[in-house]
């Protein structure tokens, strides 16, 4: 009797862990989905059959599916007309790997004819990323919370006898190691980064002409034609050290780099940063050292252009252009106006144009135009509601609209 107490007693406590256990997972998998925001479709893929039915062309079809359900989720996100204007960025950009924005999906129907094969695939996509990316490549306007930066870095390993880069006189085309990492930890912080990646601009297209490599007032110029904010320029090299470990010889790189600001044309900061690292082998040697400087390089540039951004760009008080216009106007424009001249980081509200049915007034205010009107969507008035839209980098509208 005792002993089936205890085998008792056993059993329960492993219920009550394992019901503790599930009741974790099941709050865990609750917290991710409030911040995850999912659209679900089924769509269907097609491919053509013109020697025997293989794998190949049904993963073929579920990509085609897969890609459909990533442009119907797009269509969520941007109207018609920012679909039709950003279809080549789009198209480059994020349709050509839809499954870095798809949760999961599973193949709910197949057809096979004699000449083509036909699946339906039920898909989830996580929207929330989506439009991390969509910011991040600036197809999704008016929320320029980050800087977009030019990388004109030139880069020498001990094998090459004259530094590489993709701009200027002697350019050539190559994957630059230092750039591909810099450009992969910024995009991780919603950096845009412009003119490099495996597409290089074509700068001649622009009549620029750079006069040599490190011309600061052509890459301006390209900075302008690619709305860059920021440009980093510079070099990096890497070579084997006199030092050793072992067996192992020791590899160095260097990098020195200017960050200059395109609306003003200044130098922001510059900096000189050194990595090691160790291998056996030189070519390899050369390439993880550079790597690494890569790496402790954009650390550098995403805390200096961080700090210039907040500080000059974000925080700077500016002159914002606002049009009120709507319902019961001239009742609602003196409260919106109490509540403007109320609200931290405004200045001033002066109206430059008053009418029957609209106003045009220019608030000065501490930070962008798109924070200004985050701010507003905030506040809550009794008799009326706003809508804001028309965002730009110095002015919107306002609408009013009876409760």
């Amino acid at each position: 009797m005792t002993q089936r107490r205890v085998i008792h007693k056993i059993k329960l406590l492993f219920f009550f862990i394992l019901a503790g256990f599930l009741f974790f997972v099941s709050t865990s998998n609750v917290e991710c989905k409030q911040t995850q925001k999912i659209f679900s479709t089924t769509a269907t893929g097609t491919q053509a059959i013109t020697s025997g039915f293989s794998p190949q062309i049904k993963k073929k079809a579920v990509f085609t599916a897969l890609k459909s359900s990533v442009e119907r989720a797009v269509s969520e996100v941007l109207s018609p007309e920012e679909f039709a204007s950003n279809l080549a960025a789009l198209n480059e950009k994020v349709l050509l790997n839809p499954s870095k924005y798809i949760v999961n999906y599973s193949v709910v129907a197949e057809l096979k004819e004699e000449a083509k094969y036909v699946v339906a695939v039920k898909v989830r996509v996580d929207l929330t990323l989506l439009k991390k990316y969509l910011k991040r490549y600036e197809i999704i306007k008016g929320k320029k919370e980050k800087p977009a930066v030019l990388l004109l870095i030139s880069e020498k390993s001990e094998q090459d006898i004259l530094p590489k880069y993709w701009w200027g006189k002697n350019s050539q085309p190559y994957e630059s190691l230092v750039a591909n990492e810099i450009t992969k930890v910024m995009l991780d912080k919603e950096f845009a980064v412009v003119g490099g990646g495996t597409k290089k601009v074509d700068f001649k297209k622009y009549g620029i002409v750079f006069s040599f490599v490190y011309d600061t007032a052509a890459a301006m110029k390209l900075g302008e034609k690619l709305k860059a904010d920021i440009i980093i320029m510079g070099k990096a090299k890497s070579f084997e050290a006199l030092n050793k470990m072992g067996e192992e010889k020791i590899y160095e790189a260097n990098i020195a780099l200017d960050m200059f600001s395109v609306n003003t044309k200044q130098k922001i900061t510059s900096f000189e940063l050194k990595a090691t690292d160790k291998n056996y082998d030189n070519k390899e040697g050369n390439k993880s050292a550079l790597i690494k400087i890569g790496t402790l390089a954009a650390e550098e540039i995403t805390t200096g252009a961080n700090k210039y951004w907040e500080e000059n760009i974000l925080k700077k008080e500016q002159a914002i252009e606002t049009r009120i216009e709507g319902e019961d106007y001239l009742a609602s424009f003196i409260q919106l106006r109490k509540a403007l001249n109320a609200m931290p980081g405004t200045k001033s509200v002066q109206t430059k144009e008053l009418g029957a049915d609209q106003a045009l007034v220019s608030i000065r205010f501490k930070g962008s135009a798109e924070q200004l009107a985050q701010a507003l969507l905030l506040k809550t008035f009794d008799s009326f509601g706003i809508e804001i839209y028309d965002v730009k980098d110095k002015s919107f509208t306002i609408k009013f609209v009876s409760k």
